[in-house]
């Protein structure tokens, strides 16, 4: 695989998630509260992420008082650094680091401070063409539940101009088994900002609920939902549609059908 290289200066940057609403970035990541101790079983939370190309991360630093890197590579290595580093993030609540991802890969970052912990971002740069809409999923087409727990979607309207100021409504219907419309697991309307829908698939939960929450940021950023109805070998499928553009119903119908495909 090949790696852009790329010596990153930055520090990070002063905000909030629930405050930020244009930084550019799609995914937010937590340094959580007491990630300095040893005994802290997650550093970065979520660890271990997909995403499609081109997303790009922000990293908030939510370890009040405590200073925290964002750094490519495993510690030590000769190559740690060499594709991102945040360089020293403020001690400050909510400082923030951002990366976008354009190759495809895994990732394994670090803390220069703490280097006890590790996390990973996985990348893919599988994409599927439709009639109004282009779908990219981080794990592909097909979700391996053993290997991975969750994946980041994009699907991006290829009829429809992005200003990203425009409110789109999208409606996306999942269905369980792709020849089946009648079984129906999940069906919810989500409003963005004149841009593509990202909406991260979350399979299980210890209480087998259906939840969807987001954005990230105040108004941009991923949607994600929790789907205790991912489980086992199953195929999907995807149903997005533009149901509104700034409030008013499209002339015609903007609507494509994806198929996921669920491996253990």
């Amino acid at each position: 695989m090949k790696t852009t290289t790329t010596k990153m200066d930055v520090y990070g940057q002063t905000g909030s998630m629930a405050t930020l609403q244009n930084i550019g970035a799609t995914y937010a990541i937590s340094i959580v509260p007491g990630a300095a101790q040893k005994t802290n079983l997650i550093h970065y939370y979520p660890p271990s992420i997909a995403v499609p190309a081109g997303t790009t991360i922000a990293w908030f630093n939510n370890d009040v008082e405590q200073p925290h890197t964002v750094t490519s590579g495993l510690p030590s290595a000769s190559d740690s650094g060499k594709v991102f580093n945040s360089g020293i993030m403020p001690a400050a609540a909510n400082s923030f680091f951002q990366y976008t991802f354009n190759n495809k890969g895994d990732f394994v970052y670090h803390c220069e401070i703490h280097p006890w912990r590790l996390a990973i971002v996985s990348v893919s740069s599988a994409i599927e063409r439709g009639t109004n809409f282009e779908f990219s999923s981080g794990v592909g087409p097909t979700f391996n539940l053993t290997k991975e727990s969750r994946t980041l979607l994009d699907f991006t309207p290829l009829t429809v101009p992005l200003d990203r100021s425009t409110p789109l409504t999208y409606n996306v219907t999942i269905f369980k088994n792709t020849n089946d419309t009648n079984n129906k697991v999940f069906s919810k309307t989500f409003t963005v900002n004149g841009e593509k829908l990202p909406l991260e698939l979350i399979a299980g939960n210890d209480i087998n609920v259906t939840r969807a929450y987001g954005p990230d940021f105040s108004s941009t950023g991923a949607y994600h939902l929790e789907a205790p109805f991912l489980k086992g070998k199953a195929d999907y499928a995807i149903r997005v549609e533009i149901a509104a553009i700034n409030s008013k119903q499209p002339q015609n119908k903007i609507t494509d059908q994806f198929s996921l495909r669920t491996i253990t």
